[in-house]
């Protein structure tokens, strides 16, 4: 699929981050993680039903509105018999809270410890990884990480780190850089 910065589209899940990777529990804040996608089409690939019906997930179009999934398959799980059914469903435009609120609502949830919170985005360690996403190639992915990432404040762009995500044979590992993601691409092509 051809990227136009349109099809961009953002997921949103809650995670908890260390920021002192200590591994202090106590020092943990609930935290914005976000996954983003060359279109709409490659996050339902990707990610499983059930993740939205539980509440887990959220979609963002490339402006920041919701997203809501209309199901043509419902996702279960049985426990009476060990099946699961990830479910099948496309991405439409909603109505609800809009991602830079939703972000923000997160944050707060830290209470006093919000100015520490930060804002995880995942990134590709590989060119495999990218593709996972839609992204042709690692690089790519990063231009359009990059792009797409102009939609949050300052405030917001300043509390992001990266998750670098690498695909083994048994699972997908995830390593936290820690440091700022990209620079705040306004800083770099005032418009």
């Amino acid at each position: 699929m051809t990227n136009t910065p349109e099809s961009i589209t953002f997921s949103l899940e809650i995670g908890f981050y260390d920021p002192a990777e200590k591994g202090d529990r106590e020092d943990c804040h609930v935290t914005p993680q976000l996954g983003i996608y060359c279109s709409a089409a490659d996050a339902t690939a990707d990610r499983e039903g059930l993740d939205i019906v539980e509440g887990d997930l959220w979609f963002y179009a490339a402006d920041g509105s919701l997203m809501q999934a209309q199901f043509s398959e419902e996702p279960y799980v049985s426990a009476d018999k060990p099946t699961y059914f990830p479910g099948i469903y496309g991405l439409h435009p909603g109505s609800g809270e809009p991602l830079l609120h939703a972000i923000a609502r997160i944050i707060a949830e830290n209470g006093d410890s919000s100015p520490r919170t930060r804002i995880v985005v995942s990134m590709a360690a590989t060119d495999e990884v990218a593709k996972q996403f839609g992204w042709p190639d690692m690089a790519a992915m990063k231009e359009g990480v990059k792009r797409a990432l102009r939609i949050l404040p300052p405030d917001m762009f300043r509390r992001l780190v990266s998750v670098r995500l690498q695909k083994t044979a048994q699972s997908t590992r995830y390593s936290v850089d820690g440091t700022p993601i990209i620079r705040d691409p306004r800083a770099e092509n005032p418009s």
